[in-house]
C-alpha cells in the first residue's frame, strides 16, 4: 500500500497547507505522518485516515501555540456511534457535527445516506474528506463553527438524522447545541448522540426532555442516546 499511501499523504498535505495558508514544508511533521486503519463493524468495513502519532502531534501543536488536536484521535464515542450506525443504517439526509476523523459519517455514507460531515477544525475537515474519498463514497465536508455558522447550517437543513459523538464537553457547546439542534432536524428526524458520561451531556439531555423523547443504551463506557421530537 506504499504508493497509494504516498499519494494520499501528498494530497492531504496540499489541502492542509491550503487551509492553513502555509507552504507544505511548514506543516508540522506529525500532521502529515499518517496511517490508514480499517474498522469492521456489524459487517461494515470502513477505512480511517489519521495522524500516526497523536502525542507527537499534540506536543508539536502545543509548542506552536495551536489548539490541542482532539479531532485527530478515534475516540470511543465515535467508534460506538459508528458501530450503532452499521447495525442500524441511517437513511435520507445525514449531518454529523464535530466529525473529527468522520468514522460515523463514513459508515452513514457507505449505507447510502446523503452525508454532510462538519467540524470546527479545518485540519479535521481535510482528514474527513480524505477518509470519505478513501472509502469511495460521495459525501460533503464543511468547516462549521456552531457559534459563527449556526444560521447558515440551519438554512441548509433540515436533516433526517443528526450525528454527534462526544461534542458536549464544554458549557459553550451545551448552550450552542441546545439552541441549534432543534433547528436542524426534519419532522420525524432524530439525533443520535454518543457520549462517555460528560456532565455537559447530562445537562443537555435534562433540558431536552421536555421537547424530545429520549432512548438510551450503553456500550461499554459510552452512552448512545436517540432523541426524537415529542408530538405537540
Amino acid at each position: 500500500m506504499a504508493d497509494p499511501l504516498r499519494a494520499l499523504r501528498t494530497s492531504l498535505a496540499e489541502q492542509l497547507a491550503a487551509l492553513r495558508d502555509v507552504p507544505v514544508a511548514a506543516l508540522p511533521a506529525p500532521l502529515v505522518d499518517i496511517e490508514v486503519r480499517r474498522k469492521d463493524m456489524a459487517g461494515v468495513g470502513a477505512y480511517v485516515v489519521r495522524p500516526a502519532d497523536w502525542e507527537a502531534l499534540r506536543a508539536e501543536e502545543g509548542a506552536a501555540g495551536r489548539p490541542v488536536p482532539w479531532w485527530a484521535r478515534l475516540w470511543s464515542s465515535g467508534r460506538a456511534l459508528a458501530a450503532a450506525l452499521a447495525a442500524s443504517p441511517p437513511r435520507g439526509r445525514v449531518l454529523e457535527l464535530g466529525c473529527g476523523l468522520a468514522l460515523p459519517s463514513i459508515v452513514a455514507a457507505l449505507a447510502g445516506a446523503e452525508v454532510l460531515a462538519t467540524d470546527g477544525a479545518t485540519d479535521a475537515v481535510a482528514f474527513a474528506a480524505h477518509g470519505l474519498a478513501l472509502n469511495d463514497v460521495e459525501a460533503e465536508v464543511a468547516h462549521v463553527d456552531w457559534a459563527t455558522h449556526g444560521d447558515a447550517l440551519a438554512a441548509r437543513g433540515p436533516w433526517d438524522v443528526v450525528l454527534a459523538a462526544d461534542v458536549l464537553y464544554t458549557g459553550a457547546n451545551v448552550e450552542a447545541a441546545s439552541r441549534l439542534l432543534p433547528r436542524l432536524l426534519a419532522p420525524g428526524g432524530e439525533l443520535r448522540l454518543a457520549d462517555p458520561g460528560r456532565a455537559g451531556a447530562r445537562d443537555f439531555l435534562a433540558a431536552a426532555r421536555g421537547t424530545f423523547w429520549i432512548r438510551t443504551e450503553r456500550v461499554g463506557d459510552v452512552a448512545l442516546h436517540v432523541l426524537r421530537r415529542r408530538a405537540r
